[in-house]
């Protein structure tokens, strides 16, 4: 697995696909629906999330998921449902607390 994603990275692949892994050989595509800046823990810190919205009529638990882009490796994730979408789509979000960059 590699290193977090950081907060620029995912901001630059918004509205681009994902690959969220239920199982070794099953997975699931989602889109990076946004990501937003959060509150971070100390100054030293930097909070952001990152919302993924799935296919139709699929909705997912909280767990530990393995997650990135098409072709990658991924990274092992706690995803949370978050609010739907307006066309009805579930969402999970990924929050992340990281040491802000020297």
């Amino acid at each position: 697995m590699y290193p977090m994603p950081s907060y620029a990275l995912l901001s630059e692949a918004v509205g681009q696909p994902f690959h969220l892994w239920l199982s070794p050989e099953q997975v699931l595509p989602v889109e990076l629906l946004g990501v937003e800046e959060g509150i971070a823990m100390t100054p030293r810190h930097h909070c952001y999330h990152a919302h993924f919205v799935l296919p139709p009529q699929c909705s997912l638990p909280q767990d530990v998921y393995r997650l990135g882009p098409p072709g990658e490796e991924g990274w092992a994730l706690l995803l949370t449902p978050g609010q739907p979408v307006e066309d009805g789509r579930h969402v999970l979000q990924a929050v992340f607390h990281t040491d802000r960059p020297a």
